[in-house]
């Protein structure tokens, strides 16, 4: 009998380890920011009290600041759990391709999306907006759905295809674009 390896994905991960993985970038970018003051405050003789202080408040914040926002991913995707009853660590469609699966899982942003198929009732409308920020502009997509208790939420993505593919992963309706059309 031959032994296939199968290719593990985002999706056999647990929810804990979606939850370290979408927020690590971040914590690591974070970690070496406060390795390089520390240098830079030790280099220039500025480890007074003042300074350690610095240090101390830099290497305390960076958890917090990298998980802020898996965080509220997290409780999204727990009250999700509450609401529909189906969890994620019970789900059987591992094998299906992407496109199929119950969940849809994009890690985007410095935190996560998941969400569920049958936790959105329809999507409203899906709309690119320009974003002017100190660094220049940045479009952001945004998908607006309806949940099955009737509440509308926003979902935010920093590509148009990933856009469309999470309405096209949908399928329960055409994405009404107020830009262009999806095929």
């Amino acid at each position: 009998m031959a032994n296939k390896k199968k290719k593990k994905t985002s999706y056999d991960d647990s929810l804990v380890r979606i939850f370290i993985w979408s927020g690590f970038d971040v914590f690591v970018i974070t970690l070496i920011t406060c390795i390089a003051i520390t240098l830079i405050s030790f280099y220039c003789n500025r480890l007074d009290a003042d300074g350690i202080k610095l240090v101390r408040w830099c290497f305390l914040m960076a958890f917090p600041v990298s998980y802020a926002l898996p965080t509220i991913s997290l409780l999204k995707v727990w009250r999700q759990e509450r609401i529909l009853g189906i969890y994620w660590k019970e789900r059987t469609d591992q094998n299906r391709p992407v496109q199929e699966r119950d969940w849809y899982l994009y890690f985007d942003r410095g935190g996560f999306i998941l969400c569920h198929w049958a936790y959105i009732q329809r999507i409203l409308k899906s709309w690119v907006a320009e974003q002017t920020t100190s660094l220049g502009r940045a479009k952001i997509y945004y998908v607006k759905f309806e949940d099955i208790s009737g509440k509308k939420h926003i979902l935010k993505f920093s590509s148009s295809s990933e856009q469309k593919r999470f309405c096209q992963w949908y399928k329960k309706q055409v994405c009404i674009n107020e830009n262009s059309e999806f095929e």
